[in-house]
Parts: structure tokens; sequence; C-alpha cells
């Protein structure tokens, strides 16, 4: 089965706002309703999950208006905690779900891209995938990263088997802006309203 699990259990302290980040307002709607819409028109996408914690429980408590989508307690004690607490619980369920994880604050990402990311990972036999966007893309467009290795930077999605295991990865590379705009700060607010009118 494939599966969504919309990661929206940290702080957002770098937003520097008086409300959970999964749901600042952005052009009339929260942050994760955009992600959340996307998955709901996947066709790919079989089940939604909302990854809370301690740390957002608005959060979680909005989630509870949408009647087919799950939350799942973690920790709430960083991303890599969190995703192994969340593998080990699906493990304990099955080993064979394939677990579709984008952050909550990838406001543009389109069904379509999820769909095709989706595609290609059944391309290849390895039981992880990892979506980058290379660091010149970003640079081009005076993007902000905090992370990059060997020219590629992590753009919040990625897919893997329902095992809390090391997964061999295959690493998928798109130069696509719907990709390389996430909500971080203000400042991403500021670049996210020039590129996109609604």
């Amino acid at each position: 089965m494939i599966k969504a699990i919309v990661m929206a259990g940290g702080l957002g302290s770098r937003l520097k706002v008086n409300v959970e980040k999964p749901l600042f307002i952005f052009y009339k709607k929260p942050l994760i309703d955009y992600v959340i819409d996307n998955l709901i028109k996947s066709s790919c996408i079989e089940e939604i999950f909302v990854a809370v914690s301690p740390n957002t429980p608005n959060t979680k408590k909005y989630i509870s208006k949408f009647k087919n989508i799950k939350t799942i307690d973690t920790p709430g004690e960083g991303y890599l905690n969190d995703l192994s607490f969340i593998l080990n619980s699906f493990e304990k369920e099955s080993k064979n779900d394939i677990l579709t994880f984008i952050n909550s604050d990838l406001p543009f990402i389109s069904y379509k891209c999820i769909d095709h990311v989706l595609k290609e990972y059944f391309k290849f036999n390895k039981d992880s995938l990892s979506v980058y966007i290379p660091s010149d893309f970003l640079d081009d467009l005076s993007l902000n990263y905090e992370y990059e290795y060997k020219g590629l930077v992590p753009s919040g999605l990625n897919i893997l088997r329902s095992q809390n295991i090391v997964q061999e990865e295959h690493k998928l590379i798109i130069p696509l802006i719907d990709l390389a705009i996430n909500i971080n700060t203000l400042d991403d607010v500021g670049i996210a309203n020039n590129f996109y009118k609604f």
C-alpha cells in the first residue's frame, strides 16, 4: 500500500510567528492544506497520515476536521528521530508498505509532481528514493538553503519502505521550482510571493 506521511511535528522556530508552522496562513490557507489537497488529488497515494508531536498540538486538533486523515503522535525530537519512530510504527503492521514522506512547508508541490516521483521510484530496484534539487538551480533563483552535499539540496520529499533499517537509496534530481520553495522563514514567504500569484 502507498501511504503518505506529512511531517508536521517540528518546532518551526525559524519562521518566528505565533502560530505552528503547518498552520501558518499563506494566501488565505494554512500551509499544510496545500500539501494535503495535492495528496488527496494524487492518483498513487492510498492513505494519508500527518505526523504531529507535542510541538504541534493545534495542528493535531486541526487535522481532526479531515475525515480520512489520521495523525501519528511522534516524540518531536528532531526529523530523524521522528522518522525512525514512524518507521518502527509502520513496520509493526507491514514491512511492505511504500511510505511517501513530505514536509508540511511545501505549499507549491503538485499532485502531478508527487505522482511523477512515485512512478520514478518503481522504475528502480531500491528500497528508498530521495528527491534533490541542484544547488546551482537554487542559486540562480536566489533561494536560500541550509544543507548542501556535492551540489545537491534535499527537497523534503522522500520515499521509504516501511522498515526501520538502512535502505539503499536512489537519488532523483529534479530542478523544479515547485519543490525548491519551502516556507521556513518570513523571507521565504516574500520569495514565494514573488514567484507565485494566486
